[in-house]
C-alpha cells in the first residue's frame, strides 16, 4: 500500500493547475424559499443544540435548473446577539448519495461522531446551517462532488434560514469536511456573485476533497488489481460517475462501466458510505470498468469542469486548509497541491497539518478551527 501511495503522490506532483468554467456572475432569485419546516426531534440534536428546525427549501443543481434540498438549523444556548446570529455554514463529509444517508436524519450521538464541528461551532455561540445536499432529501439525483450544485445547496440553506428566522444574520463562514471542505471551498468562491446580499467572511477546508481528475482515472482502468484497502475507493468514485451522468447525460459516462460496475453502481446508489466501503473492499477496481476514462479528453474535461476547485476568484478572504498526516482517504500531498494551486492563484491561504487520519483531523484541530473562524468574525 505504501507503494501505491507513493505512485498516487507521483500522479498529483505531475499533474497542473485546474481550469474550471466560471460560475454565473448572478444571484439566483427565489432560492431559499422554504418549502416546508419541522422541529427536529431531540434524540437528533448534536451536543450543544438548544432546538433545531428542518427545511426543505429551493435551490439549484449543478447546471442551475431548480432543485430542492432539504437542512437543519442549529441553535445554541442564549438569546440572538444585536445584530443578529452568526452563522457557521457546515459542510458534511461524504455519507452516500440516498436520502436514508442523510445527516439529518441521524442521531445526535451520530452527528458528535461524524461531525463534532457542529458541537463545536454551537458551543461557541454560532448557528449552524447543515445542507443535506440535492438527493439526500427533497428528490432528485445527488450530484456528488460537483462543485457548483454543492455550492448552491450550502448557500441557499443560509437564505432558507433567515427566511424562516429573521434573527439569523447575513455573515458567515464556511466551513466543511472531505466532500463538505471542496464545498465549502466552492460555496466561498461562488458566494458573492451568486448571493451578495450574504457577506462571506472566510472559509476553514478540513482534509478538503481535492485533485479529483488526476485522483479518478488511477482507480478507473480494466484490469486494475486489488489495491487492499484502497478497493474502498471505487465506492467514492461510483457516487461520482452517477452525480457525473445526471449533471452531463451527453456524455454517457455509464458507458465506461462493465457490467460488474453496474451492478455496483446500483448497489451504491442505495448504500451508504461506510457499509459500501465494507461491501467493496475485496472488489478490484479493475473489474468496474469497460474502458478507461482518461482514454477521453471529453470526459476529463467534463470531469473538471464537474469536481474541479478552480485556483482563481477567491479575493483577499481567507481560505484556512488542515489535514490529518495519517491520511489515507485524502492523502497529504494532494492538500498540500491544493495549497499551491490556490496561492498560485492569488488566494489568501495558509495550511496546516495535524497527527492523525480523515476523522481525527475533525477533533485534532479544533481549537485552531474555532479560533480562526472567530478571527474572520472580527
Amino acid at each position: 500500500m505504501r507503494a501505491f501511495s507513493v505512485f498516487l503522490g507521483a500522479a498529483l506532483a505531475l499533474a497542473g493547475p485546474i481550469a474550471v468554467a466560471p460560475t454565473p456572475n448572478a444571484s439566483a432569485a427565489g432560492t431559499g424559499t422554504v418549502l416546508s419546516r419541522s422541529a427536529v426531534p431531540a434524540v437528533n440534536l448534536p451536543s450543544g443544540a438548544v432546538r433545531a428546525v428542518k427545511v426543505l427549501y429551493t435551490t439549484r443543481d449543478q447546471n442551475g435548473r431548480p432543485a430542492r434540498s432539504t437542512g437543519v438549523v442549529y441553535y445554541p444556548r442564549g438569546a440572538a446577539p444585536a445584530g443578529g446570529w452568526k452563522v457557521v455554514s457546515w459542510a458534511h463529509g461524504t455519507s452516500g448519495i440516498t436520502a436514508k444517508c442523510a445527516p439529518s436524519i441521524t442521531s445526535g450521538k451520530r452527528q458528535d461522531e461524524m461531525q463534532p464541528n457542529i458541537a463545536g461551532a454551537l458551543a461557541r455561540g454560532y448557528v449552524v446551517t447543515a445542507t443535506d445536499y440535492i438527493g439526500l432529501g427533497g428528490g432528485g439525483v445527488a450530484e456528488y462532488l460537483g462543485g457548483r450544485s454543492a455550492a448552491y445547496n450550502v448557500i441557499d440553506m443560509i437564505r432558507a434560514a433567515r427566511n424562516v428566522d429573521p434573527t439569523i444574520g447575513k455573515r458567515w463562514v464556511s466551513l466543511g469536511h472531505s466532500q463538505g471542505g471542496h464545498a465549502a471551498l466552492w460555496a466561498a468562491r461562488t458566494a458573492p456573485r451568486y448571493a451578495p446580499e450574504l457577506p462571506m467572511l472566510g472559509t476553514v477546508a478540513l482534509a478538503p476533497a481535492s485533485q479529483i481528475p488526476s485522483i479518478t482515472p488511477v482507480f478507473q482502468y480494466p484490469g486494475t488489481p486489488s489495491l487492499g484497502t484502497f478497493n474502498m475507493m471505487s465506492g467514492f468514485g461510483l457516487y461520482l460517475m452517477s452525480g457525473l451522468n445526471n449533471a452531463r447525460p451527453d456524455l454517457n459516462a455509464l458507458s465506461y462501466l462493465s457490467p460488474v460496475g453496474r451492478q455496483w453502481l446500483a448497489i451504491a446508489r442505495n448504500t451508504c458510505v461506510f457499509e459500501l466501503a465494507v461491501k467493496m473492499r475485496n472488489v478490484a477496481p479493475g473489474t468496474l470498468w469497460a474502458k478507461a476514462t482518461a482514454s477521453s479528453p471529453q470526459f476529463m474535461a467534463a470531469l473538471n469542469d464537474y469536481a474541479g476547485i478552480p485556483n482563481t476568484g477567491f479575493g483577499t478572504r481567507g481560505v484556512r486548509l488542515q489535514q490529518g498526516m495519517s491520511d489515507t482517504i485524502v492523502l497529504p500531498i494532494s492538500t498540500m497541491q491544493l495549497e499551491g494551486q490556490l496561492r498560485s492563484g492569488g488566494a489568501n491561504v495558509s495550511l496546516r497539518f495535524y497527527p492523525g487520519d480523515h476523522m481525527a483531523v475533525t477533533r485534532q484541530s479544533m481549537g485552531d478551527t474555532m479560533a480562526t473562524v472567530a478571527g474572520y468574525f472580527r
